[in-house]
């Protein structure tokens, strides 16, 4: 009997000082003493799988929309190279001013100085590049001639033209129409109004004007008593 108490006592001893370590456990297991429960919720998931979506989308971006747009249309970037006049196909077609060449001189060779009166004139070429014969209008409104001196606007063939302005030529490829253009030394306005007006001695430049003309060069001259 005596063995058997014995033997008793030591098993409750020993179950009583288990106790703590199941009470610490609990503890430890309790959501209100973890910070790591949140991590745990059913987002992670969700996450997962909206990292994914870009790379699994097969929808294109705005810019692969408009690339396949303009290879279904045949079209891409080739309308801004052909804009403008259409390629001429017949003689009386208008000729593309990219294929028109203008080259504008004084009518005397090197002449930049007139004196008594004498009317300075200047010569116009205009060549035609295209293989197809094609039309230009070589009148004084669509070549215009303008006199300045300074900032004064002195005369311009575009002022106050009576009558039919176009003159039409007919240019074959790299045949030249050359033409001459004088100026009589009378002011001109764009108001028409009379005026006797003459130009004063002094240093006036002539420019040439267009669409035709692309970039010529401007001609200096002196006008003398």
């Amino acid at each position: 009997m005596l063995v058997f108490a014995l033997v008793a006592l030591v098993f409750r001893n020993t179950g009583d000082e288990a106790e703590p370590s199941g009470s610490s456990e609990a503890s430890v297991d309790s959501p209100e003493a973890s910070p790591s429960v949140p991590v745990d919720e059913p987002s992670d998931p969700e996450t997962g799988e909206d990292d994914e979506e870009p790379s699994a989308s097969p929808s294109p971006s705005p810019s692969e929309d408009e690339d396949s747009a303009d290879d279904e249309d045949g079209e891409g970037g080739s309308d801004s190279g052909s804009a403008g006049a259409p390629e001429p196909e017949r003689p009386e077609d208008p000729c593309r001013p990219q294929d028109v060449v203008v080259t504008f001189d004084f009518a005397e060779s090197d002449r930049e100085v007139y004196g008594g009166g004498t009317s300075p004139e200047f010569k116009v070429t205009v060549v035609n590049t295209a293989d197809q014969t094609c039309t230009v209008d070589v009148g004084p409104e669509a070549f215009e001639l303008r006199i300045e001196s300074g900032q004064d606007r002195v005369y311009s063939t575009a002022d106050c033209v009576e009558g039919n302005a176009q003159e039409e030529r007919q240019l074959k490829r790299g045949t030249p129409h050359d033409f001459t253009i004088t100026w009589d030394l009378d002011r001109s306005f764009t108001d028409c109004r009379a005026s006797s007006a003459k130009a004063q001695p002094g240093w006036y430049k002539a420019n040439l004007h267009g669409d035709h003309v692309g970039s010529v060069d401007q001609l200096v001259f002196q006008l003398k008593a």
